[in-house]
């Protein structure tokens, strides 16, 4: 059952039950981004570009991977709020024990094609000689945190549509506080180097998840647990699961395949291209997951409405957090347009890549006021759990984004790959906005 303070799933929430929901959702949205920018901060103390890019070829081999995976935590956050939406605690637990259990398994398979996989990755994405060797360390070490990884997917959405976003926040930022000062003991204080920062995120990792195991038992006793494995092989609600997961993957596979591409592309342009990037990326993460906190407020809220078949209440919800939404995204460029002096120092202590990241600053600046509109679709969608719309608009996206990358980048260079980034971003927002009114008119009117 959802905590005392979320409203009925068939009542709008007012604008400060949103507001109070999505500031913990920010809070441990970042935490991800957090880690990859602690390690390029304490990479970047060493003085060496090479490193720096290396963590990024090496996280952008992760988040290709990881990211084949993200059904974990889309299809299973709206699916428990819809099950809380409808009172149903035995699906509550279902909904969460069949991700799990998939999460495990995966990671336990990533283990067993580490080598391949590695392999693979840093042939299609061709860095330069001297950070491919930093970045095949970075990927040996970090693949052991792949189970952990993938439980933390399921886990963290699971907590999430039962409404306790403070409970993820809370346990998110253990992590990142964790992996921060282990990232430091392991490159400056043990000189492990690069490989040091990736055992940094592996223990950080399995130890919340440990922790967040314990927590899961506190909310719903082992028994229940018991009792909804045995319910859980059914072939029938794996087939509907996995249905529902192949067109979030081919979604999310796309979305990181572009940004795989990015990266591939400023590769080609040279190390110091390629660093530059990958600072800037790293703040864009932190950015896009603080954005994120009104799309999750969104379908969170929105599936309890879907689920007690409250089209009323669906259609307020998605109005307000539209609004705060829009003024976020406002707040957050304002931030960035002021930061970049104080916030690249941090990144790096060689004035020439400094310089670099600088120069394309700006397109930065833009982002959140052309993804915030992609990030609230999206989580209006994932909370209806209508993903084939969610599918469809990717790839159409990402059919105008390859050509626009690739004849961007040749004609503008850098400038040309983030402004192909933007028009994806934009594809994506058009796309959604007008699938709403389908979505809308699909759900119930409220019950009286």
């Amino acid at each position: 059952m959802p905590p005392p303070a979320l409203p009925r799933p068939d009542q709008p929430p007012s604008y400060s039950t949103l507001i109070r929901f999505a500031i913990p959702v920010m809070l441990a949205a970042i935490a991800t981004p957090l880690m990859g920018l602690v390690d390029t901060a304490v990479l970047g103390r060493l003085g060496n570009p090479a490193l720096i890019a290396a963590s990024g070829i090496g996280g952008t081999i992760f988040t290709v991977i990881y990211w084949c995976f993200s059904f974990l935590r889309f299809t299973t956050t709206g699916l428990v709020a819809q099950a809380v939406g409808r009172q149903d605690d035995t699906e509550v637990a279902l909904a969460g024990l069949r991700p799990m259990l998939a999460a495990v398994t995966g990671g336990i398979g990533l283990w067993l094609l580490q080598w391949p996989i590695g392999h693979v990755a840093l042939w299609l994405l061709a860095p330069p000689a001297e950070v491919t060797s930093f970045a095949r360390l970075y990927f040996d070490a970090r693949i052991w945190s792949a189970p952990f990884t993938l439980l933390g997917y399921a886990q963290f959405a699971w907590l999430m549509g039962l409404g306790r976003s403070r409970s993820v926040m809370l346990l998110q930022l253990a992590m990142n506080a964790l992996n921060a000062g282990l990232s430091v003991l392991f490159v400056l204080g043990f000189g492990w180097g690069i490989a040091g920062a990736a055992w940094a995120t592996v223990l950080s990792e399995a130890v919340i998840g440990i922790a967040t195991s314990l927590l899961i038992l506190r909310i719903v006793p082992w028994h229940r647990w018991r009792a909804a494995l045995g319910k859980s092989f059914v072939a029938s609600a794996w087939q509907r699961l996995f249905s529902a997961n192949l067109d979030i993957m081919i979604r999310t596979l796309l979305l990181t395949g572009a940004f795989a591409l990015m990266t591939q592309r400023g590769a080609q342009l040279g190390t110091l291209e390629l660093a530059a990037n990958q600072i800037l990326l790293q703040a864009f993460m932190v950015c896009a997951n603080l954005l994120d906190g009104f799309a999750t407020a969104a379908e969170v809220h929105g599936a309890r409405a879907i689920g007690a078949k409250a089209r009323a209440a669906l259609v307020v919800t998605v109005q307000r957090n539209a609004w705060l939404s829009l003024a976020w995204s406002l707040i957050l460029a304002a931030a960035l347009a002021a930061s970049a002096h104080a916030f690249l120092p941090l990144m790096s202590t060689d004035p020439a890549l400094r310089h670099e990241a600088l120069r394309f600053w700006p397109w930065l600046v833009a982002m959140p006021l052309v993804c915030i509109w992609a990030f609230f679709w999206d989580g209006v969608f994932m909370g209806a759990v209508q993903t084939r719309t969610l599918r469809n608009a990717m790839i159409a996206s990402f059919v105008v984004y390859v050509p626009a990358l690739f004849g961007l980048s040749t004609w503008l260079g850098n400038h040309g790959i983030w402004a192909a980034l933007v028009i994806l971003m934009a594809m994506r927002s058009l796309m959604l906005t007008l699938a709403w009114p389908k979505l809308k008119a699909s759900v119930s009117e409220v019950r009286v």
